[in-house]
């Protein structure tokens, strides 16, 4: 059915959530004497870092990404990958399947990534935030991952776990498959196919 398939980072590949809260709440604490409440941290979810700190209140965006990173690497010394997806990628290479990254995070938030580093090898494309002028829930993004993979969109699925994913598949004329396992928010997140757990793409794809 899909002949490229396209995956996101952060909630779906790799569970990043505690160390990425983790370096906001610290910076946000030094700047508002506070942690912000899960509503307040919402409007920086699913943008690249700098957009998010401008969204948090940051003016001094290159002086605060420095402290961010340092409480980043800490934390994602305990990151790890969801269970199924180290087979999943396995599995689909041994099926000769081409896949892509697509993410919002930036170059040195991908390298700095130690779990992430050993999923890499796997992919044939890595769109990340330095690699568009437009982000998610824009299109760019998802069409430059399908140029570098040669792909058309009705030959392409996006695997992601927010709304933004759901967008930019959408606008890219991508069908979406929600990676429930990673979401927070799966019940207002309009999707194509609903995945409970990796395996269930092998499923879908027929693999």
């Amino acid at each position: 059915m899909y002949k490229y398939v396209v995956f996101d980072v952060d909630g779906t590949m790799v569970d990043t959530e505690e160390a990425v809260m983790f370096a906001y709440q610290s910076v946000i604490f030094q700047k508002h004497g506070r942690y912000f409440t899960d509503q307040e941290l919402l409007k920086g979810y699913g943008v690249p870092t700098r957009q998010s700190l401008e969204r948090y209140g940051f003016t001094d965006i290159e002086g605060t990404i420095k402290d961010y990173y340092k409480y980043l690497i800490e934390g994602f010394k305990r990151c790890r990958t969801f269970d199924g997806i180290q087979e999943l990628l396995d599995s689909l290479g041994a099926k000769n399947v081409p896949l892509a990254v697509v993410t919002s995070r930036c170059d040195y938030e991908i390298k700095i990534d130690t779990c992430l580093q050993g999923l890499l090898n796997k992919f044939a494309a890595v769109i990340c935030s330095d690699d568009t002028v437009r982000h998610k829930p824009e299109a760019e993004p998802l069409q430059k991952a399908m140029e570098r993979l040669g792909a058309a969109p009705d030959e392409t699925l996006y695997v992601g776990d927010t709304l933004f994913d759901s967008q930019c598949a959408k606008n890219a004329g991508v069908k979406f498959a929600l990676a429930i396992w990673g979401s927070n928010n799966s019940a207002n997140i309009a999707a194509d196919y609903y995945l409970k757990s990796p395996a269930q793409l092998l499923e879908l794809l027929g693999q």
